[in-house]
């Protein structure tokens, strides 16, 4: 039978991977029980992740528009841009072989337009709170995972959580770039950043160098 080392399962049947998570599984496969299915609890657990992380940025635009940073027209956009934005990946997400390695990835998408918002209107809330706040939840997220499943989970992540702690420093790149006028949440998210290095170097480091070694050997 084989086993799934980061879900800490025995999986039955002929499947190469994980069903729950993706990650190559180990062992010997035996005769499929049942029909091959689509992932549908992966999928689930996904959607509730990708509907709380929306709420929480839509809740962000409080603040400034409380503040008159922000117009009521200019909140409305946001908010609706969010709000397709999880209507469009809740309907991929039946299809997600992978859901947190996409999830890992989606989160490198909206660094990306956050930075891109942010040269297009030069708007302090970005600089100061969308992009920050994207790289703390990242590196809290990929913590916490961490300390959950150790060497399994670096094994199958470590260039994603090489990409992390490098873009965990973004935030306070714009702050010495004069981007951002209020560094508070540029100093947290580097700070987390260093302690997600640490933690890697000290709790993982032989899984942590042989996996970065496989990503960075070109032989």
């Amino acid at each position: 039978m084989k086993h799934c080392d980061f879900c800490r399962i025995d999986v039955e049947g002929t499947l190469d991977r994980c069903p729950l998570c993706g990650t190559p599984l180990e062992g010997a496969p035996t005769s499929d029980p049942f029909p091959n299915v689509a992932p549908v609890r992966q999928a689930f657990r996904a959607e509730g992740l990708l509907g709380t992380i929306t709420l929480l940025l839509c809740l962000l635009v409080v603040p400034p528009l409380a503040a008159g940073l922000v117009g009521p027209l200019g909140a409305l956009a946001i908010v609706g841009t969010l709000l397709a934005n999880y209507l469009f990946l809740r309907n991929i997400l039946a299809h997600a072989s992978d859901v947190l390695r996409m999830v890992e990835r989606y989160y490198f998408v909206l660094l990306a337009m956050a930075l891109l918002a942010y040269m297009a209107t030069q708007a302090p809330m970005v600089s100061c709170l969308v992009v920050p706040l994207l790289c703390i939840v990242a590196l809290l997220v990929n913590g916490v995972l961490l300390l959950v499943f150790r060497g399994s989970f670096v094994e199958g992540y470590a260039k994603y959580l090489i990409m992390d702690i490098v873009l965990g420093g973004v935030p306070l790149l714009m702050v010495a770039l004069g981007f951002a006028s209020w560094p508070w949440l540029a100093y947290v998210s580097a700070a987390l950043a260093l302690l997600l290095l640490v933690a890697l170097l000290t709790g993982t480091r032989g899984r942590f160098a042989a996996e970065s070694r496989k990503l960075f050997d070109r032989g």
